[in-house]
């Protein structure tokens, strides 16, 4: 039996006008390009768990920025609380690890549908505001 909600953490990397998305292997939004991230595991903390997903996603080490925003996402069955960080790359090569297919920059003002929702979301809330991010998708059974 599955217990929720869990909980995720995010990592942006923006360079420019641009930010890093990888193409997501699993559901939920296979096939979609999404920020990078996964569920935080038992006795870890938010930032070694970013650390470990920026580099199992992308191939790189990264340094934790600032937290940026949260997401909720909550449909039948499922229900999720992001924490999304910039984060900044220290070393390694960028390449799409074990739950991504690919990964690209993506100009953040022209995100379209091959990106899924929650990340277009996030992003255009983001480039509209300085304050912190909060969004909640949620979709009935």
């Amino acid at each position: 039996m599955k217990i929720y909600p869990k909980i995720a953490i995010g990592g942006l990397i923006i360079h420019g006008n641009e930010i890093l998305l990888v193409k997501r292997r699993d559901e939920p939004d296979r096939n979609k390009w999404a920020i990078p991230g996964g569920k935080l595991e038992l006795n870890e903390t938010l930032e070694d768990g970013l650390k470990r997903e920026m580099l199992e996603e992308t191939g790189l080490t990264i340094e934790v920025d600032k937290l940026i925003g949260i997401s909720e996402i909550i449909t039948h069955n499922f229900h999720y609380v992001i924490m999304d960080y910039r984060c900044i790359p220290v070393t390694g090569i960028e390449n799409a690890g074990s739950d991504a297919v690919d990964l690209k920059y993506f100009d953040m003002n022209s995100l379209g549908s091959e990106v899924n929702e929650g990340t277009r979301e996030f992003v255009n809330k983001m480039l509209a505001s300085e304050d912190m991010i909060h969004i909640v998708i949620s979709h009935s059974p």
